[in-house]
């Protein structure tokens, strides 16, 4: 199967003044426990943290109440933290050096704040990963002015414990992501700062290897030391499908660019850099993600420049490291610091959002893919039941022998592996709720489910 993939910029939802004013960050996820991913965002001159409805075609309403006012709120994440099965919301404000969260009711109504923690000097960036090994969901951040990532154990109940040191010797850390880098089973960390305009390429970035228990170390070898000015964003991920994850970073002066991890020995790896040319003089937020449902991941790049120009732009990739010409998603906003990806219509492929800081806004944009589907004159007999489903999915086909079979959520991630037989249950009541994907890998037969 192939098909064109365009976007159509569907809303421009401005947001009120003066708590719009500036919106930075912008995460999505489900906020009113259906099965339709919401956004949240983040204003730092407006001092707020709003969140929009899905109506589930893909149409957002601002809630007029906020989650919660914060000064200068930065970073913004959505995860369940309390363990009652509705997703919850975290934030930090850079001004008064906090990092809270705020308890959803499941309908989208918020507590009041919650501290994590309230002695850090500029936090910013947010990340909510299993850090510690205990099944909790623990929180990271990134604190520019202190000079550390540091982050929090969680108890599952929402019950935070002291800070626990991710780095504190990476001056000025903006940008970082938080995965499994080497593959042992434990959440790592890559980071790189953010030196404003001063002394010409004096940024480093850097990986560090959880031990399991949460104790970081440093890669014997650096990412990129020196070479960079500006680390504006920064995610690790498997570009070229060899199994390792590899790093990609924006400089916000002027490029983006994808390194090449090789693993050499436990906790020494190499990096080589490979520039991805774009039209965007000052990159912003990237990400990886798979636009056209040909199971590969492509490139996404944001602009932080105003006025005229593109402002989001995608490459597709062809699975091996190489990207294809860039196409524009959208060339009519302002300082599009950050994206997020949602199947928002629920139609089998992923749809984008970003913030426009200088237009106070957030934009919605449709993928224009044709829904994954199978031709009817050569289509085998498969049915996947119940759909929706809670806990147990089944498979049943023509096939006797038993199928090689991969399931992914709407951002492309991979969350299931297994070789299953007509009859036998796949177990799904670990994922969250939403609309995934399940790809028969040998028969190259795709099927959309909803997990309620």
């Amino acid at each position: 199967m192939s098909a064109q993939t365009s976007f159509t910029k569907t809303q421009s939802i401005a947001l009120p003044l003066p708590g719009g004013n500036a919106p930075y960050n912008i995460a999505s996820g489900q906020i009113n426990n259906d099965v339709f991913p919401d956004i949240v965002v983040s204003t730092t001159i407006g001092d707020h943290v709003y969140w929009l409805l899905n109506d589930g075609t893909g149409s957002f309403t601002l809630q007029t109440t906020p989650i919660g006012i914060l000064n200068n709120a930065g970073g913004v994440a959505i995860a369940d933290l309390n363990n009652d099965g509705f997703n919850d919301v975290v934030s930090t404000s850079s001004d008064d050096g906090k990092i809270v969260w705020f308890a959803n009711d499941g309908n989208g109504n918020f507590g009041t704040e919650q501290i994590i923690n309230n002695a850090l000097s500029g936090p910013g960036q947010v990340y909510i990963r299993t850090i510690d090994n205990n099944s909790t969901p623990d929180v990271a951040v990134s604190a520019y002015f202190g000079n550390e990532v540091v982050w929090f154990a969680n108890d599952g109940n929402g019950n935070f414990g002291s800070k626990n040191i991710i780095n504190n010797t990476i001056m000025g850390p903006g940008a970082f992501a938080m995965e499994d880098i080497d593959f042992d089973g434990d959440i790592d960390s890559v980071i790189g700062n953010a030196l404003a305009f001063g002394t010409p390429n004096d940024c480093r970035i850097e990986v560090f290897y959880n031990d399991g228990n949460g104790n970081f170390t440093a890669d014997t070898n650096v990412v990129s030391l020196n070479t960079k000015d500006y680390i504006f964003s920064i995610m690790a991920e498997d570009v070229d499908n060899d199994s390792s994850l590899d790093i990609l970073v924006t400089d916000i002066t002027g490029d983006a660019s994808w390194f090449k991890r090789t693993q050499v020995a436990l906790g020494t790896a190499t990096y080589s850099e490979t520039v991805i040319s774009t039209s965007i003089a000052n990159p912003a937020c990237l990400d990886l993600r798979d636009l056209d449902n040909d199971n590969q991941k492509d490139f996404v790049l944001t602009s932080a420049s105003s006025g005229s120009g593109n402002d989001i732009v995608w490459y597709k990739g062809d699975g091996i490291g190489g990207f294809g010409p860039e196409q524009i998603i959208d060339a009519t906003q302002n300082q599009a610091y950050t994206i997020t990806f949602a199947d928002f219509e629920n139609d089998g492929d992923l749809d984008t959002a970003t913030i426009a800081y200088g237009d106070d806004a957030v934009n919605i944009f449709r993928n224009e893919r044709i829904t994954l589907t199978v031709p009817e004159n050569t289509a085998p007999t498969v049915k996947l039941y119940p759909n929706p489903v809670i806990n147990e999915l089944y498979l049943n086909t023509q096939y006797t022998e038993p199928q090689s079979i991969s399931i992914y959520d709407m951002l492309g991630r991979k969350v299931i592996v297994e070789t299953i037989s007509n009859g036998n249950p796949i177990r799904v009541s670990q994922l969250e709720r939403g609309t995934y994907i399940l790809v028969m890998n040998e028969q190259n037969i795709v099927q959309k489910f909803i997990k309620q």
